[in-house]
């Protein structure tokens, strides 16, 4: 399993780390367990619709977001366009998720 790194032109989704691996509707759930009890990430807001999932969160100051949608999977992102160094805290949170994931 593995973090790939996606830069589209879709508004709201710009850049996104894509769970290689772990994309289906249940893993969604794990995924977003490890980000809130072994990572401590506080959930701000969740949202469940027929072909999507969403989930904002907030790690320390830093916020972005858990989706699960059908056409790219499970990923972690943010809705607004940001600079290299947010891509690079969201690079840095995915990796540790697929860390914690492969360790259990």
């Amino acid at each position: 399993m593995k973090v790939i790194k996606n830069e589209t032109d879709i508004e709201n989704i710009y850049t996104y780390f894509e769970f290689d691996g772990y994309d289906g509707w249940d893993e969604f759930d794990n995924l977003l367990s490890i980000l809130t009890n072994q990572m401590r990430c506080q959930v701000l807001e969740k949202l469940e619709g027929i072909n999507s999932r969403h989930c904002i969160l907030q790690k320390e100051e830093f916020v972005f977001k858990l989706m699960y949608h059908e056409d790219f999977g499970n990923c972690l992102c943010n809705q607004i366009k940001k600079d290299n160094a947010y891509y690079n805290q969201l690079e840095k949170i995915s990796t540790e998720v697929i860390f914690k994931l492969c360790g259990q």
